[in-house]
Order: structure tokens, then sequence, then C-alpha cells
């Protein structure tokens, strides 16, 4: 293979226009999924960040030293500034689902994720990581390009054409697309390295932690065979959504093996929003033929 056709194939994945719709879809869902994120958190905010928070603004300072992205430290200590922070952020989250001002709404939320996270290192999950990386780049994409109020304005003042989706560069995208193979492959080599993942032994410790425990798991799940054939199917199934999911002919297939992995996940083990929060990104990997096709679906079949 040449160096040129290497060149052409990078700038065609990352830079020929397409669809901005997954990536509009993508934003609907993340401005929903920080929503509930903030929401369910609302009973506790001062707790866990206010002034007289059970781990206060100096003792994160002293855990996590340096230069850090957090509002909190910039505004004056007070419980008031604390619960503006999370309105202006709760709000603007709403304003991004909607698409407006999608790029000055991107930030303020990233700003304010950001923040939240180093406020109090000791609450985040994967998920919040993985919602603060996305928040990211989402910066960058063209989010309101479709599905929007923002596209619905521009169209209102004869700046677009209601019946054309412009086309639009999609590195962005892939650069979250990216993140969500890398968080399977990482975790499958991590797991791979530990004795109760190879041994088939470890989805039972899961099942068994009453501080995750949510739902009962049928008992026929918990027989030694079940749970070995079940611990190796799941780090089996993060290698191929690592991998496999950037094959087109394989990649329906480990989705919806993923949704189905998340899901069961979801319904026995109390781990708030992280299931969701990854599902959401699957949706960067459907062709928007698809999904134009499911949209079409769904609007017959309501009317």
């Amino acid at each position: 293979m040449r160096l040129s056709s290497l060149i052409q194939a990078w700038n065609t994945f990352f830079f020929e226009p397409q669809s901005p719709v997954p990536i509009a879809v993508f934003r609907i869902l993340y401005g929903v999924l920080v929503m509930a994120t903030l929401v369910l958190l609302r009973p506790d905010w001062l707790n866990w960040f206010g002034t007289h928070a059970w781990v206060s603004l100096p003792t994160m300072h002293h855990v996590e030293p340096g230069t850090r992205i957090n509002l909190f430290a910039l505004f004056p200590q007070s419980d008031a500034w604390v619960e503006t922070i999370f309105w202006v952020a709760l709000a603007s989250a709403m304003f991004l689902a909607t698409g407006l001002f999608t790029r000055v709404r991107s930030v303020i939320v990233f700003l304010c994720l950001t923040s939240i996270d180093q406020r109090n290192l000791f609450l985040t999950h994967g998920g919040d990581t993985f919602l603060r990386v996305t928040g990211f780049f989402l910066i960058f994409a063209p989010a309101g390009a479709a599905i929007s109020v923002d596209r619905f304005l521009r169209i209102r003042r004869g700046k677009e054409d209601a019946a054309i989706i412009v086309p639009q560069s999609p590195w962005a995208q892939r650069m979250i697309q990216i993140e969500v193979s890398l968080l399977y492959v990482t975790a499958f080599f991590s797991k791979a390295q530990g004795i109760p993942w190879v041994g088939g032994t470890a989805l039972y410790y899961v099942y068994h932690l009453d501080e995750l425990r949510r739902f009962p798991v049928p008992a026929w799940l918990l027989h030694p065979a079940m749970v070995k054939l079940a611990t190796w199917s799941a780090l089996t199934l993060e290698l191929f959504l690592g991998t496999l999911i950037w094959i087109v002919e394989f990649r329906y297939y480990v989705m919806a093996l993923g949704l189905f992995m998340h899901l069961s996940l979801e319904y026995s083990l109390n781990i708030p929003m992280f299931q969701w929060d990854v599902m959401s990104a699957y949706v960067l990997f459907i062709d928007p033929t698809d999904l134009a096709r499911a949209s079409k679906w769904v609007r017959a079949r309501i009317g």
C-alpha cells in the first residue's frame, strides 16, 4: 500500500463530509443524559459540592494539586454560587438537547461537567468521564446542523434549504467513536489480566456486591457454569465491541449484543447512568440512511 493511499484513507475517514444527523441525535441524547445526571444529584448538591461539603474544596486541591478546570474555585465560596453553577449546567444541557445556540451551550456544559468532576473526584465513575470527554469533542462537532432549533432559525431566515441537510466534516464524531472503541478495548485488556475474569468467576463477585445490587439475578444464572459462560461472554463481547464495530458487516450485530449486555447490567447493578451514557454513543455508528428509515417508520406509527 502506498503512502498516498494511506493519506487518502485518513482524510476520507476523518474529513470527507457526511450527514450530521447521527451527531445531532447524539447531541439530543447527550443533553438528556446530562440533565438526568444533574437531577439525580440534586438532593445532594450542597452535601457533596457546597462550602461545607463532606469533602471540602481545599481537600480536593490537596488530593489533585495543579491547574484544573474548576469553576467552583473561581467564583465566591458560597452555597448560592454552587447552586448557580448547577442550575446553569442544567439549563444549558436542556438548550443543548433542543439545539439552541448549540456551540455555546456545549462549551458551557463541558466547563460545568468538568468542574463538577474536579470538585469531587470521589463521586465519579466511567460514565462521568465518558460524558466529560465526549462533551469536549461535541464542542467542535456540527451538532446543531440537523434536528435543532438553530437549523429551524436558519431556515426561517432563508439561510438554509429545509429540504437539504448539508454534509459536514465528521472528525469530531470520529473522535467520539474512537473513544467508545478504546473504552471497550482497554476494559478487555485490563480485565484479561485478572484471574477472576480469565477463570470465569468475576461476575459471581459482581452479582454479590451489596453496594451495587439492584434487582435480584435469577438463581439459574448464578450456577457456576452459567457464571463462567456469562463472564467469558462479557469479556469477549467487549473485545468485539472495540474492534468489530468498525466492520460494517458485523457492526449492528455486535451493537445489538452490546445493548443486551448493558441493559442486563442496568437491571442487576446500581451504577447510576453509566450504561445509558455508553449506549448513547451507539447512534454514532448507525448509518444516516438507516436513521432516516427508522425515523420514517416511527412517524408512520405515531401518525
